[in-house]
């Protein structure tokens, strides 16, 4: 049978306390098919298709559900099932999986609503696509009715709404106000009807009695965690954690951003990624997010169990039988493999401490260092890089190997690096002896950036940066620094990945921006909000360069 599962802090355990993370898959259909004048779950859900689940190791599927057709509320085609039908073949199919040893997350991913704004996926009333919030008509009573048939069944999880983007329905005006519409639901700006919040979901599912774990998202299609500590929900018996979602077409994207915001997100609650994929058919990206969330014991289901071929995105089988689709399902499934399923908090041994750094390739802003690979009794996933300060300490990379370069920093600086090494279950090594680098002298005149207004509508402006190589040598790996003085806030860019706090912004090359040739030069592109001014940075770095401005 599967376990039953609580919240201890930062980690999901067992009855006996043993550290449990949930890997595994989607399971898609139960949105769709009763809507589509399709099977419920269009497909299989007996015990071989439970069978072929368990040669991956799978240890948790995730069942994504209809409001309208389990409440049956009189919105659907006539081919639909009945609301008893629907229930009774999502109460099945759950206790089979648990049955056979696997956790069951219950996803509430289509609701009723009338939707047209940014991100709409249909303009439709009924629940037929993915709408910015859950709705007060239906959606506490939706979750009434769950809790009470799986209450006291604590090997099933509650995810409250599949991709919250209250956000992109105020068109990125006010994240302070989408962040209280995700919590407070009531009258939110861009959606027509009355919207439940987080907080009125968790209500509805403890007046029930249940106490089951509660996965609660964030902003952006649950890829956004950045205030998800501040805006969290209340909950009485403290099993809530948070739900994040992590897609190769996401704005949160790179280890340094998990870091900032999904990090600061696990060091408090748990983190369970209900939904990581890319829509290349490749792995190369899921990789990534699963050595990080390897690291920090945060959890993940991969979208989707269902044969739709790669042209229906994030797909990983070929059949029912559980053939992996090439490569993103056959990575999937070599990484899941390779996994302890259940228990990998059960490792409490921390790898050896790593050699001392050397440095080499040092220039006026970066420089690459190197040192003795640690061992570990299960396996060392990674190293991470420390600035050290006096008694400070600040992660500038991260590896996973023996050999990182840290960029970003300034000419003719003194520099103290350090190592720590980490394994699977997160444990990390003592730290290694540190290495001081001194940089060269800042080389002048390599870099010229220009900086030009598009257009602009009073609330918003859209600008490009246009960056030129004057350096005799190819530049590659850069990174764009700026400020903005008068509170603007950028919502979307091309060409580069943002990161901005407060005022200060830093850019990362998109792959096709990644080198500029000498003498040549790329374009990045944004769209932003602002206040009642509008100044244009004055001061632009690339590698901690400052450029000339043309």
């Amino acid at each position: 049978m599967a376990p039953a599962l609580h919240v201890s802090g930062n980690r999901l355990v067992t009855g006996s306390n043993s550290t449990f993370r949930p890997l595994g898959v989607n399971r898609s259909g139960g949105e769709f098919g009763c809507v589509q004048g399709k099977e419920i779950f269009d497909g299989p859900t007996d015990q071989a298709a439970v069978d072929a689940m368990k040669e991956w190791k799978i240890n948790t599927v995730r069942i994504p559900l209809n409001e309208e057709c389990w409440l049956g509320t009189g919105n659907l085609p006539p081919t639909a099932p009945s609301a008893a039908a629907y229930q009774q073949a999502v109460k099945t199919y759950a206790d089979l999986l648990m049955a056979n040893g696997i956790n069951v997350i219950l996803d509430l991913h289509w609701t009723w609503g009338e939707y047209t704004g940014p991100g709409a996926g249909c303009p439709d009333v009924a629940a037929t696509c993915q709408k910015p919030m859950p709705n007060a008509r239906y959606t506490p009573t939706f979750w009434s009715e769950v809790a009470t048939m799986f209450k006291g069944n604590g090997a099933v999880i509650f995810d409250l709404f599949n991709e919250p983007y209250p956000d992109a329905a105020n068109n990125w005006s006010d994240a302070t106000a989408a962040w209280t519409c995700l919590r407070d639901g009531g009258t939110c700006a861009g959606i027509t009807y009355p919207v439940a919040g987080m907080q009125t979901l968790v209500n509805a599912v403890r007046a029930t009695g249940a106490t089951n774990v509660i996965m609660s998202g964030g902003l952006e299609w649950t890829n956004n965690l950045s205030r998800w500590l501040e805006f969290k929900p209340a909950d009485p018996t403290g099993n809530l954690m948070a739900s994040w979602h992590s897609y190769n077409f996401n704005g949160c994207v790179t280890t340094s951003c998990w870091d900032s915001t999904i990090g600061a997100v696990a060091a408090q609650v748990p983190v369970q990624t209900g939904e990581i994929g890319q829509n290349t058919c490749a792995h190369d990206y899921i990789d990534q997010v699963m050595a990080w969330a390897d690291a920090n014991k945060v959890g993940y289901t991969a979208w989707t169990w269902n044969p739709w071929g790669c042209s229906g995105g994030s797909v990983l089988i070929k059949d029912w039988n559980g053939t992996p689709t090439s490569t993103y399902g056959e990575g999937f499934k070599a990484h899941l493999l390779s996994q302890t399923p259940g228990d990998p908090g059960a490792d409490t041994a921390a790898p050896t401490t790593p050699g001392t750094p050397t440095a080499s390739e040092v220039t006026a802003t970066s420089v690459t260092l190197s040192w003795a690979a640690s061992t570990d009794n299960v396996g060392v996933t990674g190293y991470d890089v420390v600035r050290v300060t006096g008694g400070t300490e600040t992660q500038v990379a991260g590896s996973a190997s023996n050999r990182a370069t840290v960029t970003g920093l300034s000419g003719s600086t003194a520099y103290t690096f350090a190592v720590y090494a980490k394994d699977a279950a997160g444990n990390r090594s003592t730290r290694s002896a540190t290495v001081t680098v001194t940089t060269t002298g800042t080389p002048a005149g390599t870099c010229s950036v220009g900086y030009r207004l598009v257009g602009d509508w009073g609330s918003g402006f859209q600008s490009e940066i246009t960056i030129r190589n004057t350096g005799a040598a190819a530049v590659s790996n850069w990174k764009l620094g700026f400020t903005f003085t008068n509170g603007q806030t950028i919502n979307n860019m091309w060409g580069g990945t943002p990161t901005q706090t407060g005022g200060s912004v830093s850019v990362i090359p998109a792959s096709y921006t990644d080198t500029i040739t000498a003498g040549g030069s790329v374009t990045l592109g944004f769209i932003a909000t602002r206040g009642a001014t509008n100044t244009a940075p004055t001061t632009l770095t690339l590698s901690g360069r400052t450029c000339t401005t043309a």
